[in-house]
């Protein structure tokens, strides 16, 4: 009889609650409930600075310091119960150093790496041949699989001869969301941003947007952690009388909640991976505009949303405003997203892709739960 194949996730848990820290806690739940895995998370939160204090100094001693931590908690894990295969995510930066560190404890041990990419500058930075790319393409190269989230990056790390990258689309759980109802009761109707409130996340390009549609019978709502200073410019960037609410930071529960009574969802980064908040927009049947960016554009496609180009408000506005004027559209939208994100992305079927994944690399057999001798082939 087979056994659980053993698996150490090196990610982020909550707090704060990011789109990967809320995957972790999606992924470590399902897996308590399954007989395949036996899963172990390393949690790497952001800890020691703020989501603004990007200062080289700030992120250099924070950043060693997380480190040290991951490094020897995984050297921990690796002693006290080895596992059969290590799934690190990773947002890039100055955090491939780190990466290099693990996959170096990886090989020590000689426990199979999975990489997986939670952002959409690949094919960029690889284009560019940056310092960030040649770090992580040594990860690249010596990984068991690397997992990417849309078809560009995939690409990108194929062109170059990285031969063991494989697409997963990141995945939402359907059991726990509210059940989704219109706002009879709100006095205007409500477009929602929600998360981390920084300009990489085009909350400037929002607010611009918004001034251009100018609809009396909307409000537009932005939820998300944000620093004091940087709130009081954007609330100074706003006209008075001009119908936008912050809420700042609120629990998973309390957003889902917002979420299942707004009209549209509205997510304009100039960069993402796979956003778990778009894919629960989708979910609970919200009609969702997007920027063209990471996998977005694979998410929303035939007819699931509105795809604008980053850093554009006059399109953005174009947009929000045709799924303002018709309801009918809204709703049309709406439901085509909702049967998406049942089909491709719901956690159980994307989580047997993480299982299949693991188990091929890992090299280990579902009957006798020991090595097999034929290697099983990558989920395509």
């Amino acid at each position: 009889m087979s056994r659980p194949v053993r698996v150490t996730l090196v990610s982020p848990l909550p707090p704060p609650q990011g789109g990967i820290a809320r995957w972790t806690r999606m992924i470590d739940g399902v897996a308590r409930g399954s007989a395949e895995v036996d899963l172990a998370v390393v949690d790497i939160a952001l800890r020691g600075r703020s989501i603004h204090q990007t200062s080289v100094l700030r992120r250099l001693v924070a950043g060693g310091i997380q480190l040290v931590r991951s490094a020897a908690l995984l050297c921990w894990r690796m002693l006290r119960r080895r596992p059969d295969v290590v799934h690190v995510n990773t947002s890039g930066h100055l955090g491939t150093v780190r990466d290099l560190v693990l996959l170096a404890v990886c090989r020590v041990f000689r426990v199979p790496f999975v990489y997986h990419l939670r952002f959409g500058r690949v094919p960029e930075i690889a284009a560019r041949d940056s310092r960030e790319w040649r770090l992580m393409w040594r990860v690249i190269r010596a990984a068991a699989a690397v997992i990417a989230l849309d078809a560009r990056t995939e690409q990108a790390i194929a062109a170059r001869g990285g031969s063991s990258v494989v697409r997963i689309a990141n995945c939402v759980d359907l059991s726990g969301l509210p059940r989704a109802q219109p706002a009879d009761a709100h006095p205007r109707r409500r477009v929602l941003f929600a998360g981390w409130v920084i300009p990489a996340k085009g909350v400037e390009d929002l607010l611009a947007a918004w001034q251009l549609v100018g609809d009396p019978g909307w409000e537009l709502v932005i939820a998300g952690p944000c620093e004091e200073g940087y709130l009081r410019q954007l609330r100074d960037a706003v006209p008075a009388g001009s119908a936008v609410s912050f809420l700042g930071e609120l629990s998973g529960t309390e957003l889902l909640r917002l979420m299942a009574v707004c009209e549209i969802f509205v997510l304009p980064s100039h960069s993402e991976g796979f956003p778990n908040a778009i894919l629960e927009a989708m979910a609970l049947g919200r009609a969702v505009v997007g920027t063209d960016v990471g996998a977005v554009g694979d998410m929303l496609s035939g007819g699931c949303g509105e795809v604008v180009p980053p850093a554009d408000p006059r399109r953005l506005a174009i947009a929000l405003a045709t799924l303002m004027t018709s309801e009918g559209r809204r709703a049309e939208v709406g439901d085509r997203a909702r049967a998406k994100a049942i089909e491709e992305y719901s956690l159980a079927v994307v989580f047997a892709r993480y299982v299949e994944l693991w188990r091929s690399v890992s090299g280990h057999d579902r009957v006798t739960g020991g090595p097999s001798r034929k290697r099983v082939a990558d989920p395509a």
